[in-house]
């Protein structure tokens, strides 16, 4: 797992880009926040006692293990080593001594005694990346929470594959080179020691159990005690606000394509919402919290589910299961998305310049479409309809925000698979219309079907964004909420019902000039 060259002659790469440099990649998880980065680290820490503490932990910028780690006597283990068939070594395996990549070197940052300290500089892109690295007799895994190197977004990456822990090793072995050159050796033979393997099933399977219960002290040894958050810190150095002042902070989650990011934030002239009593949340602030723990669960499950997809010998019975599960996963955490999307458009800021602006730019709406397309019309065609698409011969570009649209885009294919009954065709027109370009989707309903069957119940709204359908049950937005939507992405949204036929949408977004 060594690595060569000059290591002062180029500037350090990050561990994200070093981890998402080639294939394989690893799982990329966006907008965890710490909360989902601590459960993650304690999650690999509980399943590093179980097999003994044998290895090594890395990690930094500081010590993300408790002084007990190395020191508090084991309890009996349930995930024996004997039982996963190792191959065999002519070494011992050991409890070796962590190593910590810091650019503080404070007593209260250094916990664990007996470790080493590898020194960053402050330019550094680590120190501003909290990681773990575990190399054992069993598995191996890393994880690390930072910007992603391509869309900036911040987020968290966790893998168990051989492949992404040799290029985080590597980069790794870089900053030991130039900071701790009397330890390269030592850093070496922990790579000939603990060989790299393709994680066995019963390691994930009890890494999913950690990350998804939390009960870390389930077998009798004491959990992980983690350093506080960031956010926590700083918090503690300034005095709490006034009750009527403190809000709940919202967060989104999400996975790599199609998966949103923290949503858009854009103004709107949409109706304010009524002041609330003093010490009260207000709508706004209730969904977001509300949204956020939906979410952060439903992330969890769908990367667990991505580690388990990866494995080649599920049967395709269960693999069809699994799938199912990682289908609906991505839908909830995407309508889900929409909805936070829709508190921070529609409704007042709880903080001046909280989140971020939308960003209107160019964009090929084709592209957008044809790349979604398939998703789209799995999803219609699972409430079985059907969905088809028109697209012209040339279409010129149109200028919006494409994250924030094709998450409204999703908000609309959801409402129409839910609320058409079953049979019903859905076309799909991509035209242009002058200094507009349109997209349109009709909705025919099928030929034959009772009158009452067609004519679903008005949608009953609940608050200012969401509305549920008596029939269905199903939660959407409400058609004011997405012509706003709209409207903060440079177009607008009409609707026409048909009686006993469907309605017709139609989406007019700005050409670019």
């Amino acid at each position: 797992m060594g690595s060569k060259g000059s290591v002062n002659s180029r500037r350090f790469l990050s561990l994200m880009e070093a981890l998402w440099a080639a294939l394989p990649l690893p799982e990329w998880l966006p907008g965890a926040g710490e909360r989902s980065w601590q459960q993650t680290v304690a999650a690999l820490l509980q399943l590093w006692q179980e097999v003994g503490q044998f290895g090594v932990v890395i990690g930094g910028p500081v010590s993300w293990w408790p002084p007990w780690v190395v020191q508090d006597p084991l309890p009996q283990l349930p995930l024996p080593m004997d039982a996963l068939h190792l191959p065999r070594h002519s070494w011992e395996p050991a409890r070796e001594p962590p190593w910590l990549f810091s650019p503080d070197f404070s007593p209260e940052s250094i916990l664990t005694p007996g470790q080493t300290v590898i020194p960053l500089l402050p330019r550094d892109p680590l120190v501003e990346e909290p990681f773990l690295l575990l190399l054992t007799p069993v598995f191996s895994a890393v994880a690390a929470q930072g910007h992603h190197p391509h869309t900036r977004q911040r987020g968290m990456m966790v893998s168990f594959e051989p492949e992404v822990i040799r290029r985080a090793w590597q980069s790794l072995e870089q900053r030991v080179q130039q900071g701790r050159p009397d330890r390269l050796a030592a850093w070496q033979e922990l790579a000939r020691h603990y060989p790299l393997m393709q994680p066995h099933v019963r390691v994930l399977a009890r890494f999913s159990s950690f990350l998804l219960l939390g009960n870390l002290a389930e077998f009798g040894s004491p959990p992980a005690r983690l350093p506080p958050a960031r956010a926590e810190q700083e918090a503690a150095a300034v005095p709490p606000p006034p009750p009527a002042a403190r809000q709940i902070p919202a967060s989104s989650s999400s996975a790599s394509s199609p998966a949103p990011e923290p949503p858009a934030h854009g103004r709107s002239s949409a109706p304010q919402a009524e002041p609330e009593q003093a010490g009260s949340l207000s709508e706004a602030e209730l969904l977001r919290a509300l949204i956020h723990e939906i979410q952060t669960p439903l992330s969890t499950i769908r990367t667990l589910v991505s580690l388990i997809l990866k494995r080649r010998d599920l049967p395709p019975r269960v693999r069809e299961y699994v799938e199912k599960i990682d289908r609906e996963c991505t839908e909830q955490i995407n309508r889900f998305g929409l909805f936070f999307q829709a508190t921070e458009t529609v409704m007042p800021a709880a903080t001046p310049g909280e989140g971020r602006r939308l960003q209107l730019e160019p964009i090929a709406l084709v592209d957008l479409v044809r790349q979604n397309l398939p998703r789209w019309q799995e999803q219609v065609e699972r409430r079985g309809s059907r969905l088809e698409l028109e697209i012209p011969a040339e279409l010129p570009d149109v200028v919006s925000d494409p994250k924030a649209l094709e998450a409204v885009l999703f908000g609309i294919i959801d409402r129409l698979a839910r609320s058409t009954p079953a049979g019903s065709r859905i076309r799909a027109q991509l035209l242009s219309a002058g200094e507009l370009v349109k997209l349109q989707f009709q909705v025919n309903t099928p030929e034959g079907s009772d009158t009452p069957s067609l004519e679903l119940k008005s949608p009953q709204p609940i608050g200012q964004l969401l509305v549920v359908q008596p029939d269905t049950g199903a939660i959407s937005l409400s058609l004011p909420v997405a012509r706003t939507l709209f409207r903060a992405l440079g177009g607008y949204l009409t609707v026409r019902h048909r009686a006993r036929q469907g309605e017709i949408l139609n989406i007019y977004l700005p050409r670019q000039l």
